[in-house]
């Protein structure tokens, strides 16, 4: 089976007739006739029937052509991919971040970036910390969006913003009226908890709250601030927890307050050191920090 064989085979079938495939092939119409018999002895399969003249196409002929264009849309994805790196932009640019940083910057910033970028393909993932890590360092993303997370060699950090967490709770709950909440306030209450995955320290806010007496430990565990705000809307607990999901969940009812003493926390940008970031991925990074300058998270 060759290459000039299939490619006889496909044009009969697009085209309908001999004639029209030797015309796109700029060969002779027995050339094209001897290129589609020998493929049919080399497959020991009948492609065609014979009737006055004409090819026409048997059921395995139907079920092989499907086979032929896979594959010549492989070929063809190859000529685009090719194309796109000698013009320098990338087959598509994969983006990831956590979940909440994911819901908070990627819309506004892929809104942004379609203006100047309309014919690039993006693939948008969410993963922890951890996992994030993981595909940069294995090629899988160009790009993460993530709390910042100890020194991991092949791994560039960029600092992004520093962003206090703050005391989300349902409209009802008592702790909406007040203006600024504390660890004292807490007590007694059903705290969310927020349990140790990916690469993150939380030990700053479990210091702040058993500091002050809150049974931080013994609460609802969450692995994503998402999950954490959903409980919130049904007024189950009161969270200590970052703001960049707030927005999504505040017509469910949920509100959030500054806290006081105020527990800070880096994100970054991070990226593989090995590989050369291209242009559109540059343009990208560019409009993320033009989103964390101008649109402060801010509380109710």
């Amino acid at each position: 089976m060759r290459y000039r064989q299939i490619e006889a085979f496909r044009y009969v079938m697009v085209t309908g007739t001999t004639i029209g495939a030797a015309d796109t092939m700029a060969i002779t119409q027995p050339a094209v006739s001897r290129l589609i018999a020998d493929l049919e002895a080399g497959l020991k399969l009948k492609l065609f029937d014979r009737v006055r003249g004409r090819l026409l196409p048997t059921p395995e002929a139907i079920r092989f052509y499907q086979g032929v264009e896979k594959f010549f849309t492989g070929i063809d994805q190859l000529e685009h991919v090719a194309e796109q790196i000698r013009t320098e932009q990338p087959a598509e640019l994969k983006l990831c971040a956590t979940q909440a940083l994911s819901t908070f910057f990627f819309p506004p910033a892929i809104k942004r970036f379609r203006e100047s970028y309309p014919s690039v393909d993006l693939v948008v993932e969410s993963y922890s910390s951890s996992e994030i890590v993981s595909r940069l360092q294995t090629y899988l993303t160009h790009l993460g969006i993530t709390p910042a997370f100890p020194e991991v060699p092949g791994i560039v950090q960029e600092h992004l913003l520093e962003q206090p967490h703050v005391c989300a709770v349902h409209e009802s709950h008592p702790l909406a009226k007040k203006d600024v909440v504390t660890a004292e306030d807490f007590v007694g209450e059903r705290m969310l908890s927020i349990l140790p995955t990916g690469l993150v320290n939380w030990n700053r806010l479990t210091k702040v709250l058993e500091g002050a007496g809150v049974d931080y430990k013994g609460s609802i565990g969450i692995q994503n601030s998402h999950t954490g705000y959903s409980l919130v809307a049904e007024n189950l607990a009161v969270a200590l927890i970052e703001p960049f999901a707030a927005p999504t969940w505040r017509n469910n009812g949920v509100v959030t307050r500054p806290f006081e003493p105020k527990v800070a926390f880096e994100y970054v940008i991070a990226y593989s050191s090995s590989q050369r970031p291209p242009t559109p991925l540059k343009t990208f990074v560019e409009i993320v920090r033009k989103i964390s300058r101008d649109a402060q998270v801010k509380t109710d």
